[in-house]
């Protein structure tokens, strides 16, 4: 028999039970909602921000997606929204990342369009193909002019996020663009264009590229030659950025030596939290530190997250921590690499997507200023000390050596008749 105190002492013990569960549940509703108010705030103050202070990202491949998939001919596509024909494309797993649509949510205020040709190019139609690029991208910005505004300068690039409109600045991918011609790099220079990556994935006969560092004797392979310090002092006199995305470490070391303007990383991220060769070591971010320039971390995911894992929120946030840990805030922007990479973060899967990184990482204490910091004003100085670095060397002469033909090696001999 069941006495009247344990009877008693059950009903305690089941009325306790419910006030806690009850308290649980209300405590975990109430948490719950503090979450999403704060998640929300922060989308809320991140759109602002960006509102406020151009988000300029260092390199997007829409010349390359276009070239591929409509040929660069206009009336194959509209750039307004290009998801309603994403499953036809061509490259970046049958996905484009960038449309007028998107760059708008996305609150981009202004743009490095990358010119890009592969390596087969290579001593063959590579000059061909970047000017194909230049021009596909002029035009694309010519048939938006309520969107999109062509910048190649600060100023023109901070006038054109104040009228509303996407700057557009072009930057070259490729190194062997210029096919190791002094002469064809100022021409491009010329003709707009305000970064250089040194090299792509393959060697240039005056710069090796990132996959040497793949091979047990890297070393051996160096990495500017004496022509390609000569190229990073025209790049210099001239006030296009060097851009070591692509290239060697040992390249990367030599370039941070030799250029006497700020250099960038248009697209990589660090080598410390993803091991790939494309990212850059903590040695060549001391260094970035010392030359005044500029890292503009990469969203694809073989970038940011080893062996095939699909990167988080805070597997991209840990890059940006990193670099702002190691050398500080001044030395950070954001150079996706959209629409030249096969797989993206979910949680920052194309260009619209940028409000949520500013909102991640505002949720991760970074403050305002250091936002408008990474979100375009280090870019914006870095383009200006290159800008007043070529003003002061306004009284040279143009660098005009010659290759050495020797290191060009056959090759390049069999497209060339002369030097």
């Amino acid at each position: 028999m069941i006495s009247v105190e344990s009877k008693k002492f059950k009903k305690s013990l089941i009325i306790g039970i419910l006030v806690v569960t009850i308290a649980l549940i209300v405590g975990l509703s109430i948490g719950l909602a503090l979450t999403q108010n704060s998640i929300n705030n922060n989308f809320s103050k991140a759109n602002q921000l960006l509102t406020k202070f151009p988000l300029i990202d260092g390199h997007n491949d829409i010349p390359s997606m276009v070239r591929k998939n409509f040929k660069n001919q206009f009336k194959l596509f509209d750039f307004n929204d290009l998801t309603k024909i994403k499953d036809e494309l061509l490259g970046t797993n049958g996905v484009t990342h960038t449309d007028i649509m998107r760059l708008q949510k996305g609150k981009i205020g202004g743009q490095f369009w990358a010119a890009y040709a592969s390596c087969e190019s290579l001593a063959k139609d590579a000059t061909r193909i970047h000017l194909e690029q230049l021009d596909m991208m002029k035009r694309l910005i010519n048939k938006f002019p309520d969107v999109m505004k062509y910048a190649d300068n600060s100023i023109d690039l901070v006038k054109a996020f104040n009228e509303g409109k996407i700057a557009s600045l072009i930057g070259l991918e490729s190194g062997h663009a210029i096919d190791s011609s002094l002469a064809i790099l100022r021409m491009f220079y010329a003709l707009g264009v305000r970064y250089m990556t040194l090299t792509h994935n393959c060697n240039v006969p005056w710069a090796t590229n990132n996959l040497v560092d793949r091979l047990s004797n890297a070393s051996a392979y160096g990495g500017l030659t004496q022509f390609g310090r000569k190229v990073i002092r025209e790049m210099n006199r001239l006030g296009m950025m060097v851009d070591l995305s692509h290239v060697s470490h040992q390249t990367m070391l030599d370039a941070l030596e030799e250029s006497k303007a700020p250099v960038i990383f248009s697209h990589s991220s660090v080598y410390a939290l993803c091991n790939h060769t494309r990212n850059v070591r903590d040695d060549v971010l001391l260094k970035l530190k010392e030359n005044n320039g500029i890292i503009m971390i990469n969203l694809y995911n073989g970038f940011i997250k080893p062996n095939n894992e699909i990167p988080t929120m805070d597997d991209i946030i840990a890059h940006f921590n990193y670099v702002k840990n190691l050398i500080g805030v001044d030395y950070i922007g954001i150079g996706a690499d959209f629409d030249g990479v096969s797989s993206t973060p979910p949680d920052v899967e194309d260009v619209s997507k940028y409000p949520e990184l500013f909102a991640a990482l505002r949720e991760n204490k970074w403050t305002e200023k250091e936002l408008a910091q990474i979100a375009s004003q280090n870019i914006i100085r870095v383009l200006t000390d290159n800008e007043i670095y070529a003003k002061s060397q306004e009284h040279l002469e143009p660098i005009d050596d010659i290759i050495d033909q020797k290191d060009l090696g056959d090759l390049y001999s069999e497209c060339r008749t002369s030097f």
